[in-house]
C-alpha cells in the first residue's frame, strides 16, 4: 500500500503492539513511562505547560505481534 500526500496514517494491523512504551519528561525532571501511545498523548496534552519531551524506548521483551 503506498502512502500518499495528505492521508493520515493510524495503523496498518488490528492486533495488539505492545513493542514500545513511552517515557513523558516533564520539566521538573520527573518522568512518567505508559504502555500506551495514546494514554502518554492525553496526559502531554492534559500536561502541556509541564512537559518537555516524550521518548519512545524499545521493549527489550522481543514480543511485537
Amino acid at each position: 500500500m503506498a502512502y500518499k500526500e495528505g492521508e493520515v496514517f493510524t495503523s496498518y494491523c488490528d492486533k495488539p503492539y505492545d513493542r514500545h512504551s513511552y517515557k513523558l519528561r516533564l520539566k521538573n525532571g520527573k518522568a512518567v513511562v505508559f504502555d500506551s501511545y495514546d494514554l502518554c498523548k492525553y496526559h502531554w496534552y492534559q500536561w502541556r505547560g509541564q512537559c518537555e519531551s516524550i521518548t519512545i524506548l524499545d521493549n527489550t521483551s522481543g514480543k511485537g505481534f
